[in-house]
């Protein structure tokens, strides 16, 4: 699930557009009639304006440089306010008469819901913050802006599509690196039948060229990252030539030339399941690439393959997981927990809202009728799950009492949920090296539209009652939807690793020892995670990973690690939709 929304996302304003209303207007202005329309002049840096009276006026614009592009605005005397939202191009600007309507919606939601709504107070938004991007950006939390945590977007649709896994992608997940002076993505791993695994692309592939071109960096805040341009190629809508190159006895070559378009395929997550049978130990093996609640199906039959085969142990490979949905963290641990844990259905997680949530639900909870209690619970429970999608998981769980999970500086948000939240329930031996670091949760947050799945299910929370609002409000609300963080996720006992902020290995381990020529196909028992798991669960030697007398420091070792936006994870997805607007209101009558 990519953050597309967070880095790339622009606002087109192209015609003069006039909110409902009506301007304050005194002064010559005013006698010049009504605003028709606007243009914003970037040489000059002006507004020209076009009155009801025939006449033109020219205004100079206020640039703000703080935001990417920088945009233009200017406050007319009538309170009425231009604005532009690419201060470098030429367009026809937008003319605001009153509060921007999205901006309300986002204050609204954000004031109410986020887990720093303290951080709210006095933070209105104003007749100047006609972007609602840019405003929501503003309002941020420290914690949050430094973490990039919370989104929001203008293509509700895509960002759902996202999350189960049927975005618009080339279908692989990437790194960079660069080598001798070069940049590189290169290849985690490619889903099956996605547009990457049809022209032929695999793990480990390397891209050093896009139509032709080297991928090139550049610098912010003191950081390298990926240029713009290059990220949206590589995660982008358009057809893109890829040239490949490839490592030949620690030699890099080009390989291939290929042309490659995006498409919506589903991408399951489920990447690879196997079993090893070593002495007298039957290993389920599980490399699991996203939390997609969608594909629990799946999660299913692999486990009671594993169960009819007898399995003994579990290794959990969660590598480059980056998170996704509660209920597919619940379904999976589900499935590997003690029996008896899951038969009781014992609580697995507790959220910890804002004050004001915290306060109300628990009041509600109590008060509420058995049927609604769960509208309100603030634990999540082991063995429950959606039983019109999904078979029960007692039907194929193992009964372990120790899991092996791979996990690394890739795992975020719902792997750390998962690892976290198994350690009161069973032993959890962590392999790998320190967690990427996302203990915080979100819901996806629309104005009026649940946005409902086929199955009937709520995927968003909503703000207003749909029948109470226009027209024109629903038309201006209708793409926009919010991911903000509303909790910190706890264990069983309201016990979090914020104070660390990342999940501590018991056996720390590089990826190929931190070499990517020594990286091996998923599976491989010599890879050296698998590897060590295997050791520990067998006492076999020869699975003990041993690292080279001499490594090639040509080898593409991360001396210089090169960052994107994109290798940023999006924290645990709550998305089992239990509030209605009339829970809003409540809540904002409480505030107040």
């Amino acid at each position: 699930m990519k953050k597309t929304y967070l880095f790339f996302l622009l606002i087109i304003a192209s015609v003069a557009t006039i909110t409902s209303c009506e301007p304050k207007g005194n002064g010559s202005d005013e006698q010049l009639g009504e605003v028709v329309s606007a243009t914003y002049d970037p040489v000059s840096k002006t507004f020209t304006v076009k009155f009801s009276s025939g006449a033109d006026k020219t205004f100079v614009a206020t640039i703000d440089d703080s935001v990417t592009p920088p945009t233009a605005g200017y406050a007319l005397d009538d309170k009425t306010y231009l604005y532009a939202p690419d201060a470098t191009v030429a367009s026809d600007a937008t003319v605001c008469k009153g509060i921007n309507r999205v901006s309300q919606f986002v204050y609204d939601g954000m004031s109410t819901y986020y887990y720093w709504a303290d951080n709210m107070v006095n933070k209105k938004p104003k007749l100047t913050d006609a972007n609602p991007t840019n405003y929501f950006h503003r309002v941020l939390h420290s914690t949050d802006t430094k973490n990039g945590w919370s989104w929001i977007t203008d293509d509700v649709k895509s960002l759902l599509a996202g999350y189960s896994g049927e975005s618009l992608s080339f279908g692989y997940n990437l790194g960079f690196i660069i080598l001798d002076e070069k940049v590189y993505a290169f290849i985690k791993y490619v889903y099956a039948n996605s547009p990457a695994a049809n022209a032929g692309l695999n793990r480990l592939d390397l891209i050093g060229k896009l139509n032709g071109r080297p991928i090139a960096t550049e610098k912010r805040n003191g950081s390298t990252y990926v240029k713009s341009e290059d990220v949206n190629l590589l995660y982008g809508n358009d057809a893109v030539t890829f040239t490949t190159y490839r490592f030949l006895e620690d030699q890099l070559v080009q390989d291939k030339e290929v042309t490659i378009t995006p498409n919506n395929s589903s991408k399951d997550p489920i990447l690879l399941d196997t079993l090893y049978t070593i002495g007298n130990k039957k290993v389920g093996y599980l490399f699991y690439t996203d939390f997609y609640s969608n594909f629990n199906h799946h999660l299913y039959e692999v486990f009671y393959r594993f169960k009819q085969a007898g399995a003994t142990d579990l290794v959990l490979d969660l590598r480059y997981n980056t998170g996704g949905a509660v209920s597919s963290a619940i379904y999976l641990a589900s499935l590997i927990a003690p029996r008896s844990i899951v038969e009781n259905k014992s609580p697995f997680i507790v959220m910890d809202y804002n004050e004001l949530l915290n306060r109300s639900f628990d009041k509600w909870y109590s008060e509420a009728s058995a049927e609604d209690k769960d509208r309100y619970d603030r634990k999540y429970y082991l063995g429950t799950y959606n039983s019109e999608n999904n078979e029960n998981p007692l039907g194929a769980n193992l009964n372990l009492n120790k899991v092996y999970i791979i996990a690394t500086g890739n795992s975020y948000s719902a792997s750390e949920l998962t690892l976290f939240c198994l350690k009161p329930y069973m032993e959890v031996v962590h392999v790998g090296s320190d967690t990427g670091g996302k203990y915080t949760a979100s819901w996806t947050i629309h104005a009026y539209d649940p946005q409902r799945d086929e199955h009937g299910s709520a995927r968003a929370n909503t703000l207003y009652d749909e029948k109470k609002l226009s027209t024109t409000e629903k038309n201006t609300l209708k793409d926009w939807a919010m991911q903000p963080i509303v909790a910190m996720y706890a264990d069983k006992d309201s016990r979090n690793f914020s104070s660390t902020g990342h999940l501590v290995p018991n056996h720390a381990l590089k990826e190929g020892f931190g070499y990517i020529n020594y990286w091996k196909p998923l599976g491989d028992t010599k890879d050296v995670l698998l590897g060590q798991a295997l050791y520990l669960i067998t006492g076999d030697e020869s699975y003990k990973p041993i690292a080279p007398p001499t490594l090639d420091t040509r080898s593409t070792q991360f001396a210089k690690e090169v960052l994107t936006p994109r290798e940023m994870a999006q924290p645990v997805i709550i998305d089992d939709m239990r509030l209605t607007p009339d829970d809003f209101q409540k809540l904002r009558e409480l505030q107040n």
